[in-house]
């Protein structure tokens, strides 16, 4: 296991049957931290038919040059204004 992957904490809500996801904190954990925060977020959670936590991984992609838009892109783009 990646020692250096990191986790979000994400909360299910659950309401007149809708579900809804959010990010518990913007905090990010180890996956250590991780584990002891989201059992003690179910064990204090008085309503957990409705609500549970998750693990998300957190993972981004470092970009080193800017995407550059082909002439079809740009051309469709200015197709698509209102305007």
């Amino acid at each position: 296991m990646d020692k250096n992957k990191k986790f979000f904490i994400i909360k299910k809500h659950k309401f007149l049957g809708s579900t809804s996801y959010s990010i518990h904190s913007s905090d990010m954990y180890d996956l250590t931290n991780a584990v002891r925060k989201i059992l003690a977020l179910d064990t204090l959670e008085e309503d957990k038919k409705n609500n549970s936590y998750h693990l998300q991984e957190v993972s981004f992609s470092e970009v080193q040059e800017p995407l550059i838009l082909t002439d079809e892109v740009k051309n469709k783009e200015q197709m698509d204004m209102p305007f």
